[in-house]
């Protein structure tokens, strides 16, 4: 048996991405079907005589009439080819397949409509005799009208089936008709100084329109209207003549991508090798007597109530005599390891809404779950027609997906030892966002201090920053993140709604002069790999509330937190982050102690690794074993080439990143740490840092009293920044020099 590459990703090898690993699905469906429509229409045109020939006409003609079997073929041809196109969408198709085929039997049977000698059996007219009955009860004398609603019908059936497999229609040329201008009546424009293709051009009418419509607004926040209030208004007066307006900063054009969905096909993902589960009943039925026979041995006496086979776990249901307490059965989990020779077992006494006890021990023949079985899958389809924010978290107890919204979550923390799973599972999500969202929809900022997690996804259009991997960075986006999620709230408030899909959609209906004022958000998505590493960068408190304050509020407009960590302790996971985030993950961790701390209860410890996990929600007092799908890294790589090439034609990272958030994470102002958020982006800053002078002289001013402590208690900084800040007021002559032990005179 061939060796399975391992699930940590620094062991992971490439594979081959040969057509052999084609969904189970294409072969199931889509071949039988092919050759049965070619085995028809040869028959049809080389032996209508054989006996072959003759039957399937015969049962054809009980739907379809005489001539019925040759339009089943041909669908079946075609449906058969489209099943290899787009195999997770065969449900659909067949949805679409019995409408397909009563329109275009309406279609050749028009000459019932007039002609009522005619018989359906000779027409192939069956499955189209109830739609033209009802035609012409409702429309008796007017058959045109029943002609073109059955072809209109046609034509909406076979768009819709287009449009499900992403294939692009034709679209017609844009013809653009340009009207001269004498010279001296040529309108003037305000062009914003990017590349010629990303211009945003603004004629005079509009821009007093726009700046009418600003100044009625009553958010002082918006870009928008400051630049318009600050830099603009004083410029309206211009009443021609051939200078043009001075050039004029003006907010970065929205980008828009195509909106086609899935945003990358699963076909680039491998392909599981097969999807039965292996079962070795005689090893099963060998370990179930030797758990029976040890616990007899201290009088616990039980019987053998059944199995369920998971990927990589084998569980034995127990069930006890009366008499026996569950307490007797757990406290016996060392003896039963030694009798099974097993490393990790695990006891759940009883199992959750039942009487029996579970033994669950590690499958001797596991299966590897793949990525592409869940994103292939139709429940995975289902869920993306009511939510776009699914997780694939993988397959649970008898194989069946488990599938959530982050949406419901609302924010997701992932703990587990190195090896165990953690960064594939991130990576997992990561995948499943993108594939359901457009980065119209969806934007990510990730947090990487390990620096090689997520490096992979560089570049892409879907982040809004490059990906973070500097502490102090990390901790100025997150203060960013907490001024955006205000800012947010701001929105929703002025337009009177709850959440950010109530807040989109009634954008869309606003009028287009408030449409460039209220523009639709996306969905945010912040990643944090390693939070350990942040909370142990000096910064410890300001991390915890901004995370705090994030996971506490941000659900309604929209912004959501996946944080993971190989380290749950009290000091990383404190009891303030861990009451926001009541979804939680664990994979496999080192002791009983970590799956407390992260989990509220034992179990995570006795994991058997590769993506064996524990899921816990708010709807589920226990937490669920999950086996997590497996994710390589020339999959993602293949993943990301795949969405750069789709969206980033003609684009650059400077095009796709949000410039605000940039300019921030890559300020030098140090943030401030011990105190608490002072405005948008901190305390305690450089030298340079007016705002932070300013505040020094403030209190200076206020308490006439001048000494570095002072400072140091009220600004909440080091004893080192307050001396700086001190020297620079000496400097400006606001403070006298330093005396000894002496405070400073006050000049002011």
């Amino acid at each position: 048996m061939p060796k399975k590459p391992s699930y940590s990703r620094q062991k992971s090898v490439k594979r081959s991405r040969s057509r052999k690993s084609v969904q189970f699905t294409k072969y199931n469906t889509g071949l039988p079907l092919i050759i049965f429509g070619i085995i028809y229409i040869a028959c049809y045109f080389f032996a209508e005589t054989s006996p072959l020939f003759t039957t399937l006409q015969l049962l054809g003609s009980y739907i379809y009439g005489l001539q019925g079997m040759l339009f089943i073929a041909v669908c079946a041809l075609l449906y058969g080819i489209l099943s290899f196109y787009r195999p997770w969408l065969i449900s659909q198709w067949a949805k679409q397949f019995l409408l397909l085929s009563v329109f275009v039997s309406g279609i050749v049977n028009f000459g019932l409509l007039s002609d009522n000698t005619l018989k359906y059996s000779e027409y192939w007219g069956y499955i189209s005799a109830p739609l033209l009955e009802i035609g012409k009860v409702l429309f008796a004398t007017n058959i045109i009208i029943i002609q073109g609603i059955i072809i209109i019908w046609l034509i909406a059936t076979i768009v819709r089936i287009l449009m499900s497999t992403n294939i692009e229609l034709p679209s017609f040329p844009k013809v653009d008709f340009k009207v001269p201008e004498r010279p001296e009546a040529k309108e003037h424009q305000i062009i914003n100084n990017k590349t010629s293709s990303n211009k945003v051009q603004i004629n005079t009418d509009t821009y007093k329109n726009i700046a009418n419509a600003a100044t009625k607004t009553p958010t002082e926040s918006l870009t928008l209207k400051s630049v318009l209030k600050a830099k603009l208004l004083d410029r309206l007066s211009w009443n021609g003549g051939s200078d043009a307006l001075p050039e004029i900063q003006v907010a970065k054009p929205i980008i828009t991508f195509p909106k086609d969905k899935p945003s990358f096909p699963v076909k680039l993902l491998q392909m599981p090798e097969s999807t039965k589960q292996v079962i070795d009943e005689m090893y099963i039925a060998t370990k179930a007597e030797v758990i029976k026979a040890k616990l007899a041995e201290f009088g616990i006496m039980v019987e053998i109530a059944g199995f369920n086979i998971w990927p990589s776990v084998v569980q034995i249901k127990l069930q006890p005599q009366s008499g026996v307490k569950y307490s007797e059965i757990e406290r016996l989990k060392n003896d039963l390891m030694g009798a099974l020779k097993s490393k990790t077992l695990r006891i759940l006494a009883p199992i959750v809404g039942t009487e029996y006890v579970g033994i669950e021990i590690s499958n001797p023949k596991p299966s590897m779950v793949r990525l592409s079985e869940v994103l292939g899958s139709s429940d995975f389809v289902e869920n993306m027609n009511n939510n776009l924010t699914n997780l694939s978290l993988g397959k649970g107890i008898d194989g069946k997906l488990v599938i959530k919204s982050l949406d419901q979550m609302p924010h997701l923390l992932i703990a587990g030892a190195t090896g165990q799973g953690k960064s594939v599972g991130v990576n997992d999500f990561i995948l499943s966002l993108m594939f359901q969202n457009t980065p119209n929809e969806l934007r990510f900022i990730m947090i990487d201090p390990k620096q090689v997690e997520m490096e992979l996804y560089s570049g892409l259009p879907y982040l809004l920053c490059p990906i973070i991997t500097d502490p102090e960075k990390a901790l100025r986006a997150l203060k960013r993140a907490t001024v955006e999620m205000d800012t947010r709230y701001g929105m929703l408030k002025q337009l009177r709604v709850k959440n950010l899909d109530e807040y989109n959609a009634k954008v869309e209906h606003l009028p287009m002069d408030q449409q460039i004022v209220y523009q639709k958000m996306h969905r945010i998505v912040i990643v944090i790999d390693e939070l350990a590493d942040l909370m142990m960068s000096g910064k410890k408190k300001d991390v915890e509330l901004c995370i705090t304050r994030i996971a506490q509020k941000a659900r309604a407009v929209g912004m959501h937190l996946i944080v993971a960590t190989q380290r749950p302790s009290v000091n990383v996971i404190t009891g303030l982050i861990k009451a926001n985030m009541p979804t939680r993950i664990s994979f496999g961790v080192v002791s009983q102690i970590d799956s407390r701390t992260i989990l509220d209860m034992k179990w995570a410890e006795d994991l058997i690794g590769r993506g064996d996990m524990l899921y816990v929600d708010p709807t589920s007092r226990y937490p669920i074993r999950i086996q997590a799908p497996f994710v390589d890294t020339p999959e993602i790589e293949e993943v990301v080439a795949h969405i750069k090439t789709k969206y980033m034609k003609g684009l650059s990272e400077d095009d796709i990143y949000d410039e605000e958030l940039v300019k921030l994470i890559e300020s030098h102002i140090t943030i401030g740490g011990g105190g608490g958020m002072m405005g948008s982006f901190g305390g305690d800053g450089d030298a340079d840092d007016e705002s932070l002078v300013h505040m020094a002289i403030e209190i200076i001013w206020k308490s006439r009293r001048a000494s570095t402590t002072a400072l140091q208690r009220h600004l909440k900084i080091g004893f080192a920044r307050a001396g700086r800040i001190m020297d620079i007021l000496e400097e400006r002559g606001i403070v006298g020099p330093q005396e000894g032990g002496r405070p400073r005179e006050v000049l002011i």
